[in-house]
């Protein structure tokens, strides 16, 4: 079993990933379907997003806001807004 490798992500670091997860899936249900996340949670949802592997390609034209929708299964996801109008699901897992 390996030693815990601490995860930093803007100005919040965290001892192993289970726990940046579970802060992003606690973030990701205090919004319901619809909303749009605030603009304190979406500076963050940006610096996370910049550490996915398609980042570029997610980014795109650039980032207006991040929404949250219904997902597969019932669940729901960030979405980010982009400044071209497009939309892009974003599956924070990845980016940790």
């Amino acid at each position: 079993m390996g030693v815990a490798k601490p995860i930093v992500i803007g100005n919040l670091e965290f001892g192993r990933k289970s726990d940046a997860v579970e802060h992003f899936k606690v973030m990701l249900n205090r919004y319901s379907p619809g909303d749009k996340v605030s603009d304190a949670d979406g500076q963050v949802l940006a610096i996370l997003l910049a550490r996915h592997p398609d980042a570029k390609a997610k980014i795109g034209s650039g980032i207006v806001h991040f929404n949250v929708r219904s997902a597969d299964f019932g669940t729901q996801c960030f979405w980010v807004t982009r400044s071209d109008g497009s939309t892009e699901r974003f599956a924070f897992r990845i980016s940790i």
